[in-house]
């Protein structure tokens, strides 16, 4: 096999894999997600995990290999700009913007389901004086910016992969390192269908654009790293490592600031179990990202 058919293989195989675990989510209907609503939340916790893993065990590491004194710092300032999108977005939209949206027949059902369930609890609640260490108040996601950023580090990362791939002058490392990447991207656009489908539930064209951008990643960068002879000069010098750690605390406050404690919120007093079963999603979603990254990672590398 040729070098050439080796990476279009790659970038077939990674674009159309990619865009079919991006658009999986869709596949569960409105019906289903109001039937079994805890089984939803667990598998957005799932993708909270795999996106932590993402963040610290896979992103973080990669950046300190080549900038091990400025790599936790490159985490923290991906971390705080996407806080400091946030608040100027909350900042400067005006609230009547959404005041005056009118939610879909399936939203306004399960809003309203929402509404009883959470008056029932308040109801059951009130005069108690038990302590909480958890929030009940869901975060605000009137903004988009959380999901803008989520989108824009992994594009940002797939697009890394696919240079590394491009890169490649050997038909057995291409399609190692092919497996490699494939093995944890298909997870990772799985739970970026699962987020996007949580707070566009009712837009499929941007859940498509959204999906879309993010399989076409990993194909620019292989095509670029095939491409271009100056880009391996690229991947020794120092923005590699900056995008890659700016993308890990990107990850990081999408995970921790806005899926975490807004699927805990939800779920925390509806059902007594529900957080246990959170957490061993979100366990599950980090040891199978951990496992990828260590082994499959290293055998590519």
């Amino acid at each position: 096999m040729q070098v050439i058919v080796a990476r279009a293989i790659s970038m077939l195989a990674l674009g159309i894999g990619s865009f079919i675990a991006g658009m999986l989510p869709t596949c569960f209907s409105e019906r289903t997600r109001q039937s079994h609503p805890l089984i939803i939340s667990c598998l957005l916790c799932f993708g909270g995990g795999v996106l932590l893993s993402t963040s610290l065990v896979h992103m973080l590491p990669e950046t300190r290999e080549k900038l091990p004194e400025y790599s936790e710092l490159m985490l923290c300032i991906g971390f705080f700009t996407v806080y400091l999108v946030d608040e100027l977005s909350h900042l400067f939209v005006k609230r009547n913007n959404h005041s005056h949206e009118v939610p879909g027949v399936g939203e306004r059902s399960s809003l309203l389901a929402r509404e009883r369930e959470d008056g029932e609890m308040r109801e059951r609640h009130d005069g108690g004086s038990e302590l909480c260490h958890v929030s009940h108040t869901e975060p605000c996601n009137r903004s988009a910016s959380g999901v803008i950023g989520l989108l824009s580090a992994l594009f940002v990362h797939s697009v890394l992969e696919g240079l590394a791939i491009g890169l490649q002058e050997n038909v057995t490392q291409i399609l190692l390192l092919f497996a490699a990447v494939a093995s944890h991207k298909f997870v990772v656009g799985f739970c970026l269908g699962a987020e996007l489908c949580e707070n566009f539930p009712s837009r499929m064209c941007t859940h498509v654009i959204c999906v879309t951008l993010f399989s076409m990643g990993s194909v620019v960068g292989i095509g670029v790293g095939a491409g271009l002879e100056t880009v391996s000069q690229l991947k020794d010098s120092a923005a590699v490592p900056v995008m890659q750690g700016l993308a890990a605390g990107t990850l990081l406050y999408v995970t921790v600031s806005e899926v975490l404690p807004r699927e805990r919120a939800r779920w925390h007093e509806r059902r007594r179990d529900a957080g246990l079963m959170q957490f061993i999603s979100v366990g599950l979603g980090f040891v199978l990202m951990y496992l990828t990254t260590k082994y499959l990672d290293h055998d590519a590398d």
